[in-house]
């Protein structure tokens, strides 16, 4: 009977040896294992797109010489450019998204022109420009336009130089057109 309580005592002993060694000490210390860093335990990430979801802008114009105009400006899913702007214990980044504009242009209800609008139709050799650029706006100019054509003004937007380049696109009664940079 005295082995019998001595081997009780002795298990007793171990498991109190043993559940007081499991207190989670050692996980404590280890932090938090989501962050490989304290640096990114501690910073705030904020990510904003521009523009949030899906926009559209849809225009219809008609003029008195005969052209008619809609021009259906969106957005894709195309990424342009991304930004960090790194703050102690912060990093926003920001998301700008492609434009393209689909134009269909009639003339004496006609359908003359059908076209998507991107950027590549207008890039030249500044490729420092075009490579961080949206498509900004795409409307009808009804002053520069006449009784032979159709003007559309473009323009285009470098979100990293802060910097626009307008554009003019001319089309003319049979649907061809031309580019012509916008200056004033």
């Amino acid at each position: 009977m005295l082995k019998s309580l001595v081997c009780k005592l002795l298990m007793l002993l171990t498991t109190i040896v043993w559940l007081s060694s499991c207190d989670g000490t050692r996980q404590r210390n280890k932090g938090n294992r989501l962050f490989d860093d304290s640096y990114k335990a501690t910073t705030h990430f904020q990510t904003k797109e521009i523009p949030e979801g899906y926009a559209e802008i849809v225009v219809d114009t008609v003029l008195t010489n005969h052209f008619t105009a809609q021009t259906k400006y969106h957005s894709t899913d195309e990424i342009v450019l991304e930004i960090e702007n790194k703050k102690h214990e912060a990093i926003q980044k920001t998301v700008y998204k492609e434009f393209h504009s689909d134009v269909s242009v009639y003339y004496k209800d006609q359908l003359v022109l059908k076209k998507k609008i991107k950027k590549d139709l207008f890039k030249d050799e500044n490729e420092d420009f075009w490579d961080k650029s949206i498509m900004h706006s795409i409307a009808v100019d009804e002053i520069a336009s006449s009784e032979n054509n159709i003007v559309f003004t473009v323009t285009f937007y470098n979100t990293d130089k802060e910097h626009f380049i307008d554009y003019k696109l001319i089309i003319d009664k049979i649907g061809d057109f031309h580019i012509e940079e916008y200056t004033v």
